[in-house]
């Protein structure tokens, strides 16, 4: 499972993104919609806008295992399943669901 985007699980091109972004039928559509839209105004720096806004989310889909373990986590979420979910706050220190300070390991 992987725990972070691998920046390079995607070409930077369109073609690629629009592939990658199968994964995400809406993340698609959006993509597929502002490329169209600046396309038909043959403008080449909102082109390149729309690419850089999209190359993480394509990386994202198509970076192994990646989406699949935040969609599961997002599910245990909502289901109130937070056993052993570990926070990080922006200094990386862990904490529990509760806010208790838990020793992770690893990032500090």
């Amino acid at each position: 499972m992987a725990r972070e985007v691998d920046p390079n699980a995607c070409d930077r091109t369109p073609e690629a993104i629009r592939a990658a972004l199968q994964r995400r039928r809406d993340w698609l559509q959006a993509f597929e919609q502002e490329w169209l839209s600046a396309a038909a105004d043959f403008d080449q720096p909102a082109l390149d806008a729309v690419i850089d806004k999209w190359f993480p989310f394509a990386c994202a889909c198509a970076t192994p295992g990646y989406l699949d373990a935040v969609e599961h986590t997002v599910k245990r979420m909502t289901e109130d399943n937070t056993e052993g979910l570990v926070f990080r706050d922006a200094e990386g220190h862990a904490y529990d669901a509760d806010g208790r300070s838990v020793d992770a390991g690893g990032r500090r």
